[in-house]
């Protein structure tokens, strides 16, 4: 007999799962377990309101969620948010409404690190460098009272503020400062929408 045709020897598997897979590799238990650090953060995240958390990515902690329809600071459609090694938190987040002009805001370099004691008649678009293709829309957003507060509460741990049609970019000094952003967020929204 011909050993193309009906041989009796039985083929080695060479076609595995992912799960076989992972056990070849790292052994039988799964790790599920999850660090003080992640379990922390999303205990801050649910704390503001974070439904639907959960990691997004392997390499870097950086998690995903959404805030229900019914929170006061919903303006998002997808929310990312990446905590860095030195504690700084970037965010980047879809919002709802398309944002009727391009802003990129960063605080000026003569006023970083520095705390104020008030902040009543005081403009935040004073303290900040702005790139925008309507200055004066930009100007006349952030000059709004509720906005120039809730900014101006927030200017040393904006490092920047970049919203482009409905895409949102930021980096924020903590997470404890996560709860005034949206806030802050809220009133932009409000006024320029």
């Amino acid at each position: 007999m011909s050993r193309f045709f009906k041989s009796k020897k039985k083929q080695d598997k060479y076609i595995t799962s992912a799960e076989e897979y992972y056990k070849d590799q790292y052994g039988e238990e799964e790790s599920e377990s999850i660090s003080i650090e992640e379990e922390e953060l999303i205990q801050k995240l649910t704390s503001v309101g974070a439904i639907r958390v959960r990691k997004s990515s392997t390499y870097r902690n950086q998690y995903e969620f959404d805030l229900p329809s019914e929170h006061k600071d919903d303006v998002y459609q997808k929310i990312s948010l990446a905590l860095e090694k030195n504690q700084e938190v970037t965010i980047d987040a879809e919002l709802i409404e398309v944002f009727p002009l391009l802003l990129h805001a960063m605080v000026k370099q003569e006023y970083k690190g520095k705390v104020f004691d008030s902040f009543e008649g005081m403009s935040v678009s004073d303290f900040l460098n702005l790139r925008t293709n309507n200055e004066k829309l930009a100007r006349k957003i952030l000059d709004t009272p509720d906005v120039s507060m809730a900014y101006m509460s927030l200017l040393s741990d904006i490092k920047i503020l970049s919203i482009s049609n409905n895409t949102l970019s930021v980096q924020l000094s903590s997470l404890e400062k996560l709860e005034d952003f949206f806030n802050l967020m809220t009133q932009i929204v409000k006024v320029t929408i």
